[in-house]
């Protein structure tokens, strides 16, 4: 699989969490407690929600607009499997955030 450098480790402190365009998707990287995990940035629901604006639930982020939750480590949606998401293996080497696409 094919990694992609998006920024530098510092670039995403704890908590946060920060948005790449790659290949033609929105991809969100989060900061969960130094953990860096990756998200397809987009709500499957109605396929318009950002989910860089939702909530952050421990290892979660619930959609900003209907409140579906997706675990940031599978991409699985509280409300049913066919609604979950894509979620992207994320790796640092020498202080870079790479993601695979």
């Amino acid at each position: 699989m094919p990694f992609t450098p998006v920024a530098k480790v510092e670039d995403i402190p704890v908590g946060e969490r920060k948005r790449f365009d790659l290949g033609g998707k929105r991809i969100t990287v989060f900061n969960i407690d130094g953990e860096l995990l990756a998200i397809l940035d987009t709500c499957p629901h109605k396929k318009t929600a950002p989910l860089v604006r939702g909530t952050l639930d421990g290892e979660g982020i619930k959609c900003p607009n209907h409140g579906y939750r997706f675990d940031l480590r599978t991409g699985v949606c509280n409300v049913g499997e066919r609604w979950n998401t894509k979620v992207f293996e994320v790796k640092v080497e020498n202080g870079e955030v790479l993601i695979g696409i």
